[in-house]
């Protein structure tokens, strides 16, 4: 578990690319800002109900935020999987983050549509430590929200 981090952190909706949210940490809730900022620290993912997952960077360290738990993303710590559950005919899957001292620190199981899903292009890129300290870098700097979108 990481150090809390509390103050407002712009970011894109992964569902609504358009949109250009206020993350606020400390409550693990966001509001849609009407005037977006030109760059954005990160990408959440909004459903209909809580508990919303953001993935932001702050002073150079990336973060993810599942509801209000919140987790430092080192270089090879903590370890993400998205498995399809295969008795589902891959229509469910599993994310799972895990700590290699602590065991499992948080695990999701949900259906996954036709759509983008954030939870596996999350734990695709997470594997790649490279990946988690350049874009813990771009984003801490912040980045145009359609370069993000590309991503």
């Amino acid at each position: 578990m990481a150090p809390q981090y509390a103050a407002p952190v712009a970011v894109i909706d992964f569902r609504r690319r358009r949109m250009v949210l206020s993350w606020d940490p400390a409550a693990a809730s966001w509001s849609a800002l009407d005037a977006p900022p030109p760059v954005v620290h990160g990408i959440a993912l909004i459903r209909g109900t809580p508990p919303y997952v953001c993935l932001y960077a702050v002073g150079g360290r990336l973060r993810l935020q599942i509801g209000t738990s919140q987790y430092a993303l080192a270089e090879h710590s903590p370890r993400f999987r998205c498995l399809p559950q295969y008795w589902s005919l891959g229509l469910r899957r599993k994310f799972v983050i895990e700590s290699t001292t602590s065991g499992v620190l948080y695990s999701h199981a949900y259906w996954s549509g036709q759509g983008p899903d954030f939870f596996r292009w999350f734990a695709g890129r997470a594997e790649d430590p490279d990946w988690r300290a350049a874009a813990a870098r771009r984003w801490t700097e912040g980045v145009g929200a359609e370069t993000l979108r590309c991503e």
